[in-house]
């Protein structure tokens, strides 16, 4: 207390107290330490703080709006912006967070006491060691370099050429890909580092899928490793930032379990004794669902049917997760069955997200078609063991990678309308002798990559 007194005759007698700031990202990937002034007669202050892994500093000033709690902008070297809200617990200390304009969200504990900073930046910093966690998704995307346009130099009109017919102009073997034209949201969380039954892929599943959806079209928010109020926080924003958006979708990769026909996402942090626990414990999808109702159409796809690690301690409760009534505009996707079990896969990834990111992208698939797709290829990967399976009242139509449109064929052109005609009459093949006759047909014709990419996915 009287320390606390002090502190409060400087802050009067004085005007400006320096404070020391540490914090972290919700999800222990990177910290942050820092230092300001705070002027609690005028209401305001400023800081600059380090992005420590990152190597990004940022700096800027907050003002109070109420007695006690201010906000505040921050301008970081590496071009992001920061908005800050913060309140003051005592007169020795405090808190906050913060977000950019990319979703990405910290805490953060300022202090006017060097003894009580360096004790939270001592366990801030074992906390990110422990978890050691990539902040490769922290980062600020990079904007692509604009191409320069070469001027032509000018000529003077006597010495012009004649004006020749234009060459008739190159179509590309592969159609390329539109712009998406709709506003797309994606949140994206991969949990693994569970203490009772860790997993080895989930946090490459939602590292690689984060990475498709940005390109094509997405803005991205992800977690990795989250405990349950970090999960149910970021769940929150996710559906505050949807309104005003198309599309939306939550892919979760993790242990996810099924209790009297409900479903729960299981976060790493989760002590559950009984099925009684669950509930205080795990995060429930009807939750999820219910954050989705912003956005007209919406995808929830759940890589988290692998092994319920708690079924032990259960009585009557199945393998894998139930099934799951869609809401208007929603399609869930599941990596398996209702009821059984998914693979955690082999490789990098899961048997499931492995079809999912090779067969997203695939140009003007409606998205009904991918997830077809999709469980043919796990189905061939797992020789049926396992079979993915959706729930949809999806009431218009969405395409992941919409292609842009053909250019019309010259009047006569008897190739390519055959091209055409043989193209529509194998594309939704499942023999790779259908492929092969069209491209013995057509070497060149103008869907011979994607015949050579479906080869190649068949003879795997």
């Amino acid at each position: 207390m009287r320390r606390l007194l002090a502190t409060g005759a400087f802050a009067l007698l004085g005007g400006c107290v320096d404070i020391q700031i540490v914090g972290h990202t919700d999800d222990w990937a990177e910290y942050m330490v820092g230092k300001g002034t705070a002027d609690p007669l005028a209401g305001q202050g400023s800081a600059e703080i380090t992005l420590v892994k990152l190597g990004v500093t940022c700096v800027g000033k907050f003002r109070d709006y109420q007695p006690g709690k201010a906000r505040g902008e921050l301008k970081c070297s590496d071009g992001r912006t920061i908005k800050t809200e913060s309140v003051a617990l005592s007169l020795s200390h405090g808190k906050g967070f913060g977000v950019d304009e990319f979703g990405h969200r910290g805490e953060f504990g300022f202090y006017t006491n060097a003894a009580d900073y360096e004790r939270e930046l001592e366990a801030t910093q074992a906390e990110v060691a422990r978890r050691n966690l990539d902040v490769a998704h922290l980062r600020v995307p990079a904007a692509p370099a604009p191409v320069p346009r070469a001027e032509a130099p000018a000529v003077p009109a006597a010495l012009a050429p004649a004006a020749v017919p234009a060459p008739a102009p190159v179509v590309a073997t592969r159609p390329a890909l539109a712009p998406a034209g709709d506003k797309r949201l994606a949140l994206v969380i991969g949990n693994a580092a569970y203490r009772d039954a860790p997993l080895k892929n989930p946090v490459n599943d939602a590292r690689a899928l984060s990475a498709k959806l940005r390109g094509l079209g997405f803005e991205v928010m992800s977690g990795e490793n989250l405990g349950q109020r970090e999960m149910t926080r970021l769940i929150a924003r996710f559906g505050e930032r949807l309104g005003g958006r198309d599309v939306g979708m939550f892919f979760f990769a993790g242990h996810g379990i099924q209790v009297k026909g409900k479903n729960y996402l299981i976060p790493v942090d989760a002590q559950i004794g009984s099925e009684n626990s669950v509930r205080a414990e795990a995060v429930d999808v009807d939750a999820v669902l219910d954050q989705l109702s912003a956005s007209p159409l919406n995808l929830v796809i759940l890589d988290a049917c692998r092994n319920n690690p708690f079924e032990r301690r259960f009585r009557g409760t199945g393998g894998g997760l139930a099934q799951m009534e869609a809401p208007k505009g929603t399609l869930i996707a599941y990596a398996t069955a209702p009821g059984k079990v998914a693979m955690d896969g082999e490789g990098s990834n899961s048997t499931y997200t492995t079809a999912l990111l090779q067969l997203l992208d695939e140009p003007g698939l409606p998205v009904e078609a991918v997830f077809k797709r999709v469980r043919g290829e796990v189905a061939r990967m797992t020789a049926d063991a396992q079979i993915p399976w959706e729930a949809s009242s999806l009431t218009g139509d969405f395409y992941f990678a919409r292609p842009a449109a053909a250019p019309e064929p010259a009047a006569g052109s008897a190739d390519d309308e055959a091209d055409l005609l043989f193209w529509q009459s194998v594309k939704d093949s499942t023999h790779p002798e259908d492929f092969e006759a069209y491209l013995r047909q057509f070497p060149g014709g103008r869907f011979a990559e994607i015949a050579k990419n479906r080869l190649g996915r068949m003879r795997k």
